[in-house]
């Protein structure tokens, strides 16, 4: 499992993340990962990743081969709001695109 920051993200399109180090996330590749593992069709769903915005570190884990987890990991006196807010960025970015997440809280 590889594990990024938010501010390491450099995009994000409608084709997946792209994050600072030149990593690829395919939302595509996640989804058929997210379907095979809750044993669905690939048609039954557009989740991608699960979430988890009470997590002592909120983050988003994609279901790409080799899982993605995504932290919400800011510090400092405004880093818990900015976490909210970079969390929620990406939860409605997601849903923009057509694609859905799972909550874990």
């Amino acid at each position: 499992m590889k594990e990024y920051s938010y501010k390491d993200i450099q995009k994000i399109t409608k084709a997946g993340i792209m994050f600072r180090d030149g990593y690829e996330l395919l939302f595509e590749e996640c989804r058929s990962g997210w379907c095979a593992e809750r044993k669905i069709k690939r048609e039954q769903s557009c989740c991608v990743a699960e979430r988890d915005c009470l997590a002592k570190i909120p983050y988003f884990m994609f279901y790409s081969e080799n899982k993605v987890k995504v932290l919400f990991n800011k510090r400092g006196i405004l880093g818990k709001r900015k976490n909210e807010k970079d969390f929620h960025s990406l939860q409605l970015l997601l849903n923009k695109l057509g694609f859905t997440s799972y909550d874990l809280t």
